[in-house]
């Protein structure tokens, strides 16, 4: 962590919310205030955070959606308008496109499409804005490093916020691991202080 008495920069946190939900999974799905997450992880960091931009999708309805469907969409819905309301929050949807049937387990394969587009659109814009000398991703997609290689390219400091990168809970792209200049590790340990009671 950078000395805390110097005066903070600013700082850009973007959050690909899938795969924040894959690594939360991982720990047993608490919930998570992502008001004091966020702003904890750009001071981990050494920076203030100006802005964070949260992207995901919207649970899958089908043609004539099932009770089921319906309550994981509204609650959903009702989850996503409550982080647009964090201060310095900024919430991006994409939707997920039906690919079939899994003839294993008989459930709907889904793909999330725009995702990656936009959040390599809001780390391009960023960096050519030059409106914060840092950028945070918190995501193990190896898809973005062209992106961030733009983000470094125009002087802009790059932060990794990752999953495990060992063991059978491997969750980021090795390339852009080492393509980061500052990196952190959400561990258990790390997220614990943010899980919310019931």
């Amino acid at each position: 962590m950078r000395d805390s008495i110097a005066i903070k920069e600013r700082s850009l946190l973007i959050i690909d919310g899938g795969y924040l939900d894959f690594i939360q999974r991982h720990f047993g799905s608490p919930r998570l205030d992502y008001g004091r997450l966020s702003h904890a992880i750009c001071d981990y960091f050494g920076y203030n955070l100006i802005r964070c931009v949260y992207f995901n999708c919207l649970p899958y309805l089908s043609n004539t959606p099932t009770e089921e469907e319906q309550d994981a969409f509204e609650k959903k819905s009702g989850f996503y308008q409550r982080l647009q309301k964090l201060e310095r929050f900024e919430v991006k949807l994409g939707h997920l496109a039906y690919r079939g049937i899994d003839e294993l387990t008989g459930k709907p394969v889904l793909e999330q499409k725009q995702i990656d587009v936009l959040i390599t659109a809001e780390m391009v814009y960023a960096a050519a804005r030059r409106n914060v000398p840092a950028i945070f991703l918190l995501s193990g997609d190896g898809d973005f490093l062209p992106a961030v290689e733009i983000v470094k390219r125009e002087g802009l400091t790059f932060g990794l916020v990752h999953g495990s990168r060992s063991g059978t809970f491997l969750t980021v792209h090795e390339q852009l691991w080492l393509a980061a200049d500052l990196r952190l590790e959400l561990t258990r340990d790390f997220l614990d202080p943010f899980i919310r009671e019931g």
